[in-house]
């Protein structure tokens, strides 16, 4: 884009969603000298949108969801940080999908 600046990608953060999991006592810090990883693990999508929230005050340029995350949860997480960073979901190939069955199940 004609003007834009570049911005490294410094500060990146991961939310995990599964039963169980309380982000007061489920969370990571990852860091070097040249990048920052978050973590927090969570059990509910308004505990996602809590973490992603603090998640951006922190100064995280870029949020991934796990696989546990529906494309609904994820748009709904998005919207609640007003788009402030890019929300990706990690999703996996079609021939992916039968194993993964079997760990759900």
């Amino acid at each position: 884009m004609k003007g834009s600046t570049t911005v490294p990608l410094l500060r990146f953060a991961m939310i995990v969603k599964a039963p169980g999991y309380d982000p007061k006592d489920h969370n990571a810090l990852l860091s070097s000298p040249a990048f920052t990883t978050r973590v927090v693990c969570v059990s509910s999508l308004e505990q996602a949108r809590d973490a992603a929230a603090a998640l951006v005050r922190e100064g995280v340029q870029l949020i991934e969801l796990c696989g546990g995350f529906a494309p609904e949860e994820a748009d709904q997480l998005h919207a609640h940080i007003d788009h402030q960073v890019p929300v990706g979901v990690v999703r996996y190939a079609p021939e992916e999908l039968e194993h993964l069955s079997v760990l759900f199940n």
